[in-house]
């Protein structure tokens, strides 16, 4: 389990079970995160770099499913989905993007996932922008 993934589960009330470790894993990766920055800064949601892979990975799993097979769609999966970027997110320096003007119930922009990533249960996901200059976290692209 790397640091991350040890941070998000001892901050967090999400529960931690095989799938949900399953989860952060998969977003903690170096190759996530950077799908992710990507999409931030071209101005998608961070989650559109990944979403596919997550879905496909994880859809139908027995302790955190993302499909709506469920009485409640498992919206509350998905929306754990999004605390998850975010915490990921923030070890890299990126928070959501505000919508500019304070709203008790909504502050983070949020918009439509496009079709090109592919997603068949997520529909909307925050966007994010780089706004903390020392992050806990870097990513480095090499070529061999």
């Amino acid at each position: 389990m790397n640091q991350i993934m040890k941070d998000f589960f001892g901050s967090s009330s999400i529960p931690k079970n095989p799938d949900t470790e399953r989860v952060i894993e998969f977003l903690t990766q170096p190759e996530s995160v950077n799908q992710m920055i990507a999409m931030s800064k071209v101005g998608l949601p961070a989650l559109t770099g990944v979403v596919k892979e997550l879905e496909d990975l994880f859809g139908d799993c027995e302790e955190f499913p993302l499909n709506h097979d469920a009485a409640d769609a498992n919206a509350p999966n998905r929306r754990n989905i999004g605390w998850m970027v975010r915490f990921v997110m923030r070890a890299y320096g990126y928070t959501p993007i505000s919508k500019g003007f304070p709203d008790a119930n909504d502050s983070i922009e949020r918009t439509r996932i496009g079709k090109f990533s592919g997603s068949k249960y997520f529909g909307t996901a925050a966007v994010y922008a780089k706004t903390i200059s020392n992050p806990d976290y870097t990513i480095v692209v090499t070529s061999v």
